[in-house]
């Protein structure tokens, strides 16, 4: 016999496949890294592997995560984006094959002195020389960036060459950043064609679909689509996320994958005046009933969100009343009568949209799909085997 709350995440599983599949169709040739990091942005690493297999690589920034991907069967290039932090991880990476991200003097300094360094070289796992297009978070300039591609290319590495749009989740396309990520792309093509680049993430591939589809194209002919250049790296969008504010996933063409899915523990009656939960926050303007769900900020939902926050109960939409607690919140749900204990509710999914959650509740989507925590079960739905493993 087995006993459990009635809070659980469904993973669809070939909706996350799909989401690569209309970026595969969209840009063609291009090579795909699937971003995986924070257990595939909360999704699990098992869904990954069984939605992914049509990806070029996988992308993380766990090194422990890595090598259980390579102990899981994954055989194709997988991208270590923060790279390597001391001596051991240089020797797994070589001896898993795992390429290495290198953003900083003193890792070039590990990496190069390290007593693996002539393995790296032999055995092929790929150096990516990460720049800072004005993001200022990792990444060498330009100008130093370039010194150390040529450099390590003279001494036989493998090499590509990343970086991060500085305004990626902007829904205009930032000019200056484009300019400068299109000088990187020449001057490394410059150096060797063979070299690959990866510039765009999952709001930089979006705004790539428009210029293909030449909606963007006509404004911006001094731009061309190579700012794709050889390999996209996917995050939010895999997962049925935005990676534009005020813009849902549905409208880019992308399903949603998680539905955080509960039922009504209890039903509450209010009169005018009384308060609900911590602090009394919610104050009933009138007769009320309130939804009592199972959820809260100890799995996830987030506990900043507003009174008036939505939340899906039996084909409603119906708003949060009180402050979030651990374990449950409370919505009104006074002008839907058919609503009883037991009633179906969605937090997110496909009949409320994460992104709509995240706005109201002044955060995004990504913060929501990746912090739900582990004692939220993960279902698996719609299965399927890919032969990425």
């Amino acid at each position: 016999m087995t006993m459990a709350r009635p809070l659980r995440a469904l993973i669809d599983v070939s909706s996350m496949r799909d989401n690569l599949l209309f970026f595969r169709k969209q840009l063609g040739s291009i090579r795909c890294w699937a971003v995986v990091k924070a257990n595939a942005y909360g999704h699990g690493l098992v869904a990954a592997l069984q939605a992914f297999g049509q990806a070029d690589g996988l992308a993380l920034i766990e090194p422990d995560l890595a090598l259980e991907l390579r102990a899981k069967g994954w055989c194709k290039p997988i991208l270590l984006m923060e790279g390597v932090f001391d001596e051991a991880d240089v020797l797994a990476c070589v001896e898993a094959g795992i390429d290495v991200v290198v953003h900083s003097a003193w890792q070039l300094e590990l990496v190069e002195s390290s007593r693996y360094a002539s393995s790296l070289r032999a055995r092929g796992p790929r150096l990516w020389v990460k720049f800072n297009s004005g993001m200022n978070r990792l990444g060498f300039s330009m100008v130093e960036g370039l010194r150390h591609v040529k450099r390590l290319h003279r001494a036989g590495f493998r090499l590509g060459a990343l970086a991060h749009f500085a305004n990626a989740d902007a829904r205009e396309a930032d000019v200056q950043s484009e300019q400068a990520i299109l000088g990187l792309l020449r001057a490394v093509k410059a150096l060797d064609q063979e070299i690959p680049c990866s510039f765009s993430n999952s709001a930089a591939s979006q705004r790539l679909l428009q210029t293909r589809g030449g909606r963007a194209s006509s404004q911006r002919p001094d731009l061309p689509e190579p700012l794709g250049a050889d390999w996209l790296r996917l995050g939010i969008a895999l997962f049925g996320g935005s990676a534009f504010d005020g813009t849902r996933a549905r409208e880019l063409g992308l399903a949603p994958v998680m539905r955080l899915e509960t039922r009504v523990l209890a039903i509450q009656s209010l009169e005018s005046g009384d308060r609900v939960g911590y602090g009394g926050r919610f104050v009933a303007e009138r007769p009320s009933r309130i939804a009592v769900l199972a959820g809260g900020y100890a799995d996830g939902y987030p506990r900043h969100a507003p009174d008036g926050t939505p939340v899906w109960i039996a084909g409603h939409r119906c708003p949060l009343a009180g402050r979030v607690s651990m374990d449950m919140i409370t919505v009104d749900v006074t002008d839907y009568p058919d609503i009883d204990v037991g009633a179906p509710a969605q937090l997110w999914g496909d009949s409320l949209a994460v992104d709509d959650v995240a706005a109201a509740a002044g955060t995004i989507g990504y913060q929501l799909l990746s912090g739900l925590t582990a004692r939220v079960p993960r279902v698996l739905i719609n299965q399927v085997h890919e032969e990425g493993v």
